[in-house]
C-alpha cells in the first residue's frame, strides 16, 4: 500500500528525473525538439517515440506551462492539466523507484 510519504516521493522523481533528461536533451539538441507535422498521424521516428517514453511528464510539464503562459488554457484545462501532470508525473516515479528497488534487492 502506499502512502503520502511514498506518493510524494513518486511525483518528485516522476517530474525531477523527466525534467533533467530534458533539460540535458536540449542542451545537447540545442533547445529543437522534433514537432509533428500538421494533422493527426501515427509518428514514424523512433527518436520521437524514445523521448515521449522516457521524457513524457516533463514534455506535457513543458507544454502546459507555456500555454498557461500564453493564455490558451481556460481555467478547467489548467486545473485539469496540473491533475494530469501529478498523475501522471506519480505513475513515472513509483514504476522507476520501483524498478530502483528491485534491482538493488537482487
Amino acid at each position: 500500500m502506499i502512502n503520502a510519504g511514498d506518493l510524494f516521493v513518486s511525483i518528485v522523481a516522476g517530474l525531477a528525473m523527466p525534467l533533467a533528461m530534458l533539460d540535458g536533451f536540449k542542451a545537447l539538441a540545442g533547445s529543437v525538439l522534433p514537432t509533428q507535422s500538421a494533422g493527426l498521424q501515427i509518428e514514424r521516428r523512433p527518436l520521437v517515440w524514445l523521448m515521449a517514453i522516457l521524457l513524457g511528464p516533463a514534455l506535457f510539464a513543458d507544454r502546459m506551462i507555456s500555454s498557461w503562459r500564453d493564455g490558451e488554457l481556460s481555467a478547467a484545462d489548467r486545473i485539469n492539466a496540473v491533475v494530469i501532470t501529478l498523475g501522471w508525473s506519480a505513475v513515472y516515479g513509483f514504476v522507476v523507484l520501483s524498478l530502483i528497488e528491485a534491482v538493488t534487492s537482487a
